[in-house]
């Protein structure tokens, strides 16, 4: 059974798919069934990526169901019995748990594409319930246009952004309150982002070129490859037969989860008419920021300035060795000891958790600026945590719990841990409140 093209009468946005995808994966529906959710988010995410066509039963078998490489789709019925569940399931979740969807995903038989199905006519304007979700979600259009250099991001995408800053309308009250430290005393904000120290691997010959054309310096060591990544470069990258593929330091490539964070952040300072540059973080350190106040992208395993930021506070992400991953660890005696994230049965992350720091840039000697940095559990802990303090119904959710907490305001300083939901492509589905620290009223 091949997946067909989807099509229809109604042109749905990529938003509106995901606000769709993110309400059933949260659901208590199928809060109990890795398999179906697993199953549900491949076909949605290869039908928006235009790739319906592509599904068959073994992609789904060794994807999402977990089965081998050797997998038969004639010998094994698993899939298409998983499809029969999804369908039930997903009829289960429209009619008893939330009738009031109004943009519902339906499997037809026969086919493993998706069909999105508006309970409006096409011109009624977004549905009021699809509204709520994507808020809830905090799901933007995807941020693939940004880039994926930060080199090209900072020369080419901060230009485009700032020249497109807009009025401010449409903000939510709560979000404007928790951006307001950032953005009182500043005429500029600085957006840094911190990037892990890795090998880039190339053909001697292309790294050679860019050491004569001053892109690397010449004093970068170089190191052979191993003979085992000829093969796995050549599935990806054209690789003639007497090549020699080297590895260079590199320092410049952002997880494309914080360049979608970053799109979040960008769309708020926009919004706020706000002034911004984006910098990489050798260009911004620690001492810079502690005197004005700035965004980080970063965690302490690859950030000096988190590292920095994040010593002596409740919450912050480190190695378990027992565990031997990495997971969110309180350090207050009142809070959880850890959240450790949950992997897929492919071993894949899909349930991570994001932490927001709102702190004061220099504790020292404060004088009203203000640092929020944005880190987590795989980049898409970060996307999770941008999303989050970015998000108006998020926001003012957590607003109401510090109020129910004694709190008039929001506090000086604090953390909150963001439940995050990863899907197999490691792009973030959904965010939600974990838990929070007060540091500083």
């Amino acid at each position: 059974m091949q997946g067909a093209d989807n099509s229809g009468p109604v042109a749905l946005t990529e938003e509106e798919k995901h606000a769709a995808l993110g309400a059933v994966l949260k659901s208590q529906t199928f809060s109990r069934s890795e398999q179906l959710r697993s199953f549900l988010a491949l076909i949605c995410e290869m039908e928006m990526a235009g790739r319906g066509s592509e599904l068959t039963e073994y992609m789904i078998g060794v994807r999402a169901l977990g089965r081998r490489e050797d997998f038969s789709p004639a010998e094994d019925s698993s899939v298409r019995t998983r499809a029969h569940e999804l369908r039930q399931r997903l009829q289960k979740f429209y009619s008893l748990e939330r009738p009031d969807v109004r943009l519902r995903i339906e499997l037809p038989k026969g086919s493993y594409t998706p069909r999105y199905v508006p309970l409006e006519p096409a011109g009624a304007g977004p549905p009021a319930g699809l509204e709520r979700e994507q808020a809830s979600l905090g799901i933007p259009a995807r941020a693939w246009v940004l880039g994926f250099l930060l080199g090209a991001l900072v020369a080419a995408g901060a230009v485009l952004m700032l020249t497109g800053r807009s009025s401010g309308v449409g903000l939510d009250a709560s979000v404007r309150e928790a951006w307001a430290p950032l953005v009182k005393k500043e005429r500029e904000v600085v957006i840094c982002v911190a990037s892990p120290l890795h090998l880039l691997v190339s053909p001697a010959s292309v790294s050679a070129q860019s050491v004569r054309m001053g892109v690397v310096p010449k004093e970068m060591p170089r190191y052979p490859a191993p003979k085992e990544f000829y093969s796995f470069f050549s599935r990806l990258r054209p690789l003639p037969p007497d090549a020699t593929l080297e590895m260079q330091p590199a320092q410049k490539a952002v997880n494309m989860a914080d360049v979608q964070g970053l799109a979040h952040v960008i769309s708020t300072l926009q919004a706020l008419g706000v002034p911004f540059r984006i910098l990489p973080e050798s260009n911004f350190p620690l001492s810079a920021m502690r005197k004005s106040s700035a965004i980080l992208f970063g965690a302490p395993w690859f950030s000096r300035a988190a590292s920095g930021f994040l010593e002596g506070t409740p919450w912050v992400s480190a190695v378990d060795p027992e565990g031997n991953q990495v997971v969110s660890i309180s350090r207050t005696p009142q809070a959880p000891a850890g959240s450790s994230p949950k992997r897929s049965i492919r071993r894949e992350y899909r349930e991570v958790f994001g932490l927001i720091t709102v702190l004061a840039s220099n504790k020292d000697a404060d004088d009203g600026h203000t640092v929020v940095i944005f880190s987590g559990l795989t980049s898409v802990g970060s996307h999770g945590a941008a999303a989050f303090f970015t998000s108006g119904e998020s926001m003012r959710k957590f607003r109401d719990r510090l109020k129910g907490e004694g709190h008039g305001s929001l506090p000086r300083s604090y953390q909150v841990v963001v439940r995050c939901r990863a899907n197999e492509d490691t792009q973030l589905v959904f965010h939600d409140y974990e838990t929070h620290e007060v540091l500083a009223r």
